[in-house]
């Protein structure tokens, strides 16, 4: 069983995206938007209307909204406005969306001025936010572990520290954009089912005669790697099948995939015989067996 990501909007009509933009701006009462206060209450991800008008400038034109500009701003004053939120934050780094949410302008200017986000840093003596060398299967586990807590797939701008360790910023950079974070992630997911089929052999040695016979042959490991863990809880709407209970809605749930028929009485890895238990319901059905 394979699992696909939600549509990506191709169908959605300008007049749409414009539409819950201008819903947005009403409920936040603003005259115009950003990335980062669109993406938290939007219907849609911010780079999908940036990729279907061409810039999020144009998005807000077209919308009636606002379009902000920054002044002309000296090399010293960005810096300044970057230390200044660093500091009100008591941290040595300061991330795209934490300086969207606290600076006074935009990241179009540090771009410009200095050539990318993390050489802004660099020049404001502050620590890089992206920990280089990381892989992309710690990406995609991380985004594992995401979808798992919220029940659903993640939104662009849930994706930030605490509750991810990684900054969607960091996806961006990687893959190319978020959507594509998100294709790869479903690719290397759906592949995780099929590296389970090799066949193991299970002899034990009887009493009587001390000949190693089979008791079964099993054409799947015992163990459930990550990613087919993931696809079958995804399966399961991330809730335990036995009481309903799922950390979307109690964070203290932590959800196991256990072998309907247990592997050593002949069951296999494979998604017909995996469910989705919380751990205080995988530990009785252990003591029942």
């Amino acid at each position: 069983m394979k699992f696909e990501l939600k549509p990506y909007n191709r169908n959605v009509s300008s007049d749409d995206f414009l539409s819950d933009l201008r819903r947005v701006a009403t409920e936040l009462k603003l005259d115009s938007l950003s990335t980062e206060e669109y993406g938290k209450y939007g219907k849609y991800d911010p780079s999908t209307i940036q990729r279907r008008f061409g810039s999020w400038t144009k998005a807000m034109g077209m919308a009636g909204l606002r379009i902000r500009k920054n002044p002309k701003l000296g090399d010293d004053e960005l810096l300044a406005d970057l230390k200044s939120v660093a500091t009100s934050l008591n941290k040595n780094s300061v991330t795209l969306n934490e300086y969207a949410a606290l600076g006074r302008y935009d990241s179009g200017p540090f771009v410009r001025a200095f050539g990318s986000w993390f050489k802004a840093l660099e020049k404001a003596g502050l620590e890089k936010t992206r920990t280089l060398g990381i892989t992309d299967e710690e990406y995609f586990k991380n985004l594992e572990e995401v979808w798992t807590k919220l029940g659903r797939q993640p939104n662009y701008a849930e994706i930030e520290k605490p509750f991810s360790k990684y900054s969607v910023g960091a996806y961006d950079y990687r893959f190319g954009s978020w959507r594509k974070a998100l294709e790869t992630f479903v690719q290397y997911m759906n592949e995780g089912e099929t590296e389970l089929l090799i066949e193991e052999k299970a002899p034990i040695q009887t009493n009587s005669n001390l000949k190693t016979e089979k008791i079964t042959r099993h054409k799947t490991q015992r163990n459930i790697n990550w990613r087919l863990r993931f696809i079958v809880m995804r399966r399961d709407n991330f809730k335990c099948k036995n009481c309903g209970r799922s950390p979307a809605t109690d964070p203290t749930i932590i959800l196991h995939v256990d072998h309907i028929k247990a592997w050593m009485n002949g069951g296999e890895t494979v998604l017909e015989n995996l469910q989705t238990l919380c751990s205080k319901c995988n530990i009785g059905k252990s003591d029942l067996e």
